[in-house]
């Protein structure tokens, strides 16, 4: 047994527990690995809720989060717009530099003024946060063809158009980096990636 008096060796001993518990806690908290490069994203070149053009060009060097959604939409789009709504107020919090991005799958009735009255109503600031429409065929090409997500036609009158319900996160590069549910753990995955490419 140690010669060290009993009064001693018990604060060292809790010390070291403290030190092993300190040690477990900073191994938890590193930097998770980035997401993998899935592809690169093309080019476009759309018109967004402000009537101005909005592109690639505008998001490049920029980490940004895409997600697809129309204005009279009778289903889940009220949620995915909240969703990027409580995402924005927690990058900020965060003081993450990331563009917000939602694609109109309705760009006929989606006019920008239409888009501008829907984001203002869920609070959405244009210098972050951008909602896209255009000719159709420009859209599609942006959101099927870049973005890797589907944009279906209305299915009646008055209905539901079907599309993708995942976020996208593309990187500064212009690179596909993920897909992610709009459920709360495909959002906190969301989160943590933006993170890693952000560097926050």
């Amino acid at each position: 047994m140690s010669g060290l008096p009993r009064a001693t060796r018990a604060p060292a001993s809790r010390a070291l527990a403290r030190l092993v518990l300190m040690g477990l806690a900073l191994a938890g908290c590193t930097d998770a690995a980035p997401p993998p490069v899935l592809q690169s994203v093309s080019d476009f070149r759309l018109v967004d809720q402000t009537g101005a053009p909005f592109g690639s060009e505008e998001l490049a060097g920029r980490v940004w989060v895409a997600n697809f959604v129309f204005t009279t939409c009778p289903s889940v789009c009220p949620m995915l717009t909240q969703q990027m709504a409580n995402l924005d107020r927690r990058l900020q919090a965060r003081d993450l530099d990331v563009r917000l991005v939602s694609f109109s799958v309705d760009p006929e009735n989606d006019t920008p003024e239409v888009l501008r009255a829907y984001a203002a109503r869920h609070g959405a600031d244009a210098t972050r946060w951008r909602f896209l429409t255009g000719p159709r065929e420009a859209v599609k090409a942006a959101v099927e063809g870049g973005l890797r997500m589907r944009m279906g036609e209305r299915e009646a009158p008055g209905g539901d158009i079907a599309h993708g319900m995942h976020f996208v996160l593309v990187d500064g590069q212009g690179r596909l980096r993920g897909f992610y549910r709009s459920d709360g753990d495909g959002m906190a995955d969301l989160e943590r990636d933006v993170a890693t490419l952000v560097g926050g």
